[in-house]
């Protein structure tokens, strides 16, 4: 039999037993979460030191051809453009006049000898009557000096008509260099001037040279910088290295970024300092057998001066600067955040070199640094691609 409980009392027990379950209804309120950055947990790995440095392409060797002698043009004998060898025929001038002159210089050498032949007859002529006083001596001493005379006389048509006969051939101009020929600047018809009418242009194109110029102050640094590393070297027991010309490893950056396949060397660098701009000009050259680079060409020069077998490298956007030192955003426990100052080495590329201050292993902020201010708590997402976790 049930007994049937009053209204009230039900309601009254009911309500303590919502009393009853309040506390484990009503959970705790939850930790604030932090605003999400991305971060990056710092490695050290070997790095090449480097700078890179506007540089201008030019030709390795480069000829304004112009003709020696002067006349009408009669013969172009090559094809804008095409490769040519030291010795090939280019331009024909009018060699007529030329070989006149030739044959005229030629004609008085022989004049010249058969006179000097009567007369060298003469000498030995009169030599044997000498001693018997058949002739006077002043006739044969006469005679000598005819010869003597004479064979200056040669001499100098002979020089003529070598003169003459190099006159001749430079009417065929022919390329002084092997390389490219380029647009010819004359015509067919055309009266060259000795000496003054350009006819062309030759150039070497394989190598090709690269010209640039460092301040005096980097230059100090980098003389520093390889002093540095040859210090480590003696440390490691390795013979310490020496700078050279044809020494130095280059890179050359062509204009869209990309790195030239062809490693380059430095054979010259100049033995004074501008002293109007404070620089020093270098000359690298590169290998060109594809014929990609050319004269004129947006580049840059990169110089590896030293290896860093541990380097912490940081991208340069997480580096923020006030009143001139260097700061970076560090992720540490219990994801605070925290303005860590570094000291920075050279940049490379898109990087920072941080030579104090960081730590394999921690972690710094890569986007969202406004948001990691000093002391808050912030939610770190590993930089995607790289692999890490947020901890």
């Amino acid at each position: 039999m049930h007994t049937k409980l009053p209204f009230s009392l039900l309601l009254a027990s009911c309500l303590g037993f919502l009393v009853g379950i309040g506390p484990a209804v009503a959970a705790a309120p939850a930790a604030p979460v932090g605003p999400e950055v991305t971060v990056m947990e710092i490695v050290t790995r070997p790095t090449r030191l480097s700078f890179d440095i506007v540089g201008e392409i030019k030709a390795y060797r480069e000829v304004d051809l112009r003709a020696r002698v002067g006349g009408n043009l009669l013969e172009i004998a090559f094809t804008p453009g095409q490769k040519v060898a030291e010795g090939d025929l280019l331009f024909v001038i009018d060699p007529g006049p030329y070989q006149i002159d030739l044959a005229n210089a030629e004609a008085r050498v022989a004049q010249a000898r058969a006179s000097l032949a009567k007369t060298r007859q003469d000498v030995e002529r009169y030599r044997p009557l000498l001693p018997d006083n058949a002739i006077p001596r002043q006739v044969f001493d006469q005679a000598v000096a005819q010869a003597t005379q004479e064979e200056a006389v040669v001499a100098g048509y002979q020089a003529a008509a070598d003169r003459a006969r190099l006159d001749l051939g430079y009417t065929r101009v022919k390329s002084p260099l092997s390389g490219k020929v380029g647009l010819q600047k004359v015509e067919v018809g055309t009266l060259i001037a000795a000496g003054q009418t350009s006819l062309a242009t030759v150039s070497t194109l394989d190598p090709v040279a690269v010209y640039f110029s460092i301040a005096e102050t980097d230059y100090l640094n980098y003389v520093r910088m390889r002093e540095k590393e040859r210090e480590k070297e003696k440390e490691k027991g390795t013979a310490p290295s020496r700078v050279r010309k044809g020494s130095l490893p280059v890179e050359l950056l062509l204009a869209d970024g990309s790195v030239y396949e062809e490693a380059g060397r430095i054979d010259y660098i100049d033995p004074v300092v501008n002293p109007t701009t404070g620089t020093l000009t270098l000359r690298a050259l590169f290998a060109n057998p594809l014929d990609l680079l050319k004269p004129g060409m947006n580049s840059r020069i990169r110089i590896y001066y030293s290896t860093l077998d541990e380097a912490i490298l940081v991208p340069q956007k997480v580096v923020t600067e006030t009143l001139g030192r260097y700061f970076v955003t560090v992720v540490g426990e219990a994801n605070k955040a925290e303005m860590r100052p570094v000291r920075l080495g050279v940049r490379l590329g898109d990087s920072w070199l941080v030579e104090e201050g960081l730590r394999p292993g921690e972690r710094i902020v890569v986007d969202g640094i406004q948001k990691a201010r000093p002391g808050t708590t912030v939610l770190p997402v590993p930089l995607p691609g790289s692999g890490q976790s947020g901890k």
